[in-house]
């Protein structure tokens, strides 16, 4: 785990004047899990605990992965900016990269998504991929965001 995301579960946990086990209990996490999480012993915690975790603080797992200072809504201002706005498209080629590889890991996992879900996907995989040099896809983004927000949406067996 980074430690921006320790930092910002600390962060949001004093805000809300919360200690360890109290986060857990909202969270509905077994004893410790926190705790672990946030001592190093459990490494990469699971979509379904942070998203717990995220839901018990009262954000979302964008806002405890974003390690831009922490607004009233937990995005960073140049973030939230570009998400609402109709902003311009200034690197075509990584949005024809971000288009074919969010595509591909909900195919991947068969994932039945509305067209609008996916272009909402999609939007925030190029804005997060965007931040930064190199300009490039975000697989590890890509891949929680899907986890997290289309964990519902597997295709039933025919």
């Amino acid at each position: 785990m980074t430690s921006a995301l320790k930092e910002k579960i600390i962060e949001r946990m004093e805000a809300k004047n919360l200690s360890i086990a109290e986060l857990e209990r909202r969270a509905g996490l077994s004893i410790h899990s926190v705790r672990n999480i946030l001592k190093g012993r459990i490494k990469k915690p699971s979509a379904q605990s942070l998203q717990a975790i995220a839901e018990a603080l009262e954000c979302s797992i964008i806002d405890l992965m974003n390690s831009a200072p922490t607004r009233s809504d937990g995005y960073s201002p140049e973030f939230q900016t570009r998400l609402r706005k109709r902003s311009r498209l200034d690197y075509p080629d990584l949005m024809v990269d971000c288009a074919k590889k969010t595509l591909s890991l909900i195919e991947e996992r068969s994932l039945k998504v509305s067209v609008d879900e996916y272009l909402e996907a999609l939007k925030k995989v190029y804005f997060y991929s965007s931040r930064e040099e190199p300009r490039k896809f975000d697989t590890r983004f890509a891949e929680w965001l899907i986890e997290s927000q289309f964990d519902d949406y597997k295709a039933t067996p025919k």
